[in-house]
Parts: structure tokens; sequence; C-alpha cells
């Protein structure tokens, strides 16, 4: 789960505090594999586990509080791959 409860992305911005995003772990790749490319398509994929929508597209929509956002899902990673939730492998070559 994603949460925004503490840190900078919810200081000084109250509709932003309680912000939650429960995401499948069989999901998470599809948002890490995104989380720098299109803004929407990042917001769009958020969308689909964010209870409440409007906070989603609150955060997606302000720069700064966006790349708060990024950073939040690369810690996440990065934590998920240190419990050994995640495994990071390389993509298959096809020779042709």
């Amino acid at each position: 789960m994603l949460s925004t409860a503490k840190g900078p992305l919810a200081e000084g911005n109250p509709e932003l505090k309680e912000l939650k995003i429960e995401i499948p772990l069989s999901k998470w790749c599809l948002v890490v594999k995104h989380v720098h490319s299109d803004r929407k398509l990042l917001g769009g994929i958020l969308l689909d586990f964010a209870k409440h929508k409007e906070r989603v597209s609150a955060a997606v929509g302000n720069d700064r509080l966006y790349s708060e956002l990024q950073r939040v899902i690369l810690d996440a990673t990065v934590s998920l791959v240190e419990v050994g939730q995640l495994v990071l492998t390389l993509p298959e070559v096809s020779s042709e």
C-alpha cells in the first residue's frame, strides 16, 4: 500500500493527508514500469487502485506532489526488494 499520511507529500496539503492506494503485489511491476513515463498513464493506473480518486488526481496534477509520489513509489519498490517480496530479473531477449 502506498500511503502519504506522513512526509512532504502530505505537508501543506490536507486533502492528501490520507491518500492511500492499495496496489496488489502482482500489479506492482505495472506501476514501477510507468513511474517515470507519461503522467496521465501512471495516474490512470493509480486511479484503478485508489479509494479516493480525487486525491490521486490532485497529486498527479501538481508537479511537486507528482515528483514526491514518484519518490514514494521508488522507495516502496526498494523496500519490497530488501524484504524479499519483489525480485528483480532481467527480461528475456530473443535472438531474432
